[in-house]
């Protein structure tokens, strides 16, 4: 998972806007009446694109092994000498 969040959304609308547009072109449109078409679509991309970006970011991060070694060694956090 990427732990820009930036990078991840840019990646997100990058990926979205190139599909959108190779949609609108294969449509064969006049030019002067693409716009029409363009602001809405780019509109609901960004709205899907930052719906797709929280879903992702909604999800917990995994637990690797290295970080349950990380525990400290006191307190109500530490491991009990029979977990391990």
């Amino acid at each position: 998972m990427l732990k820009s969040i930036a990078l991840r959304r840019v990646l997100i609308y990058f990926g979205l806007s190139s599909a959108g547009v190779a949609a609108v072109s294969q449509l064969e449109l006049d030019q002067r009446s693409a716009g029409v078409i363009y602001v809405p679509m780019f509109i609901g991309i960004y709205v899907l694109s930052r719906w797709i970006e929280s879903k992702l970011s909604a999800t917990p991060p995994s637990v690797s092994p290295e970080a349950d070694s990380e525990l400290p060694s006191k307190g109500f956090m530490a491991k009990k000498a029979t977990e391990k």
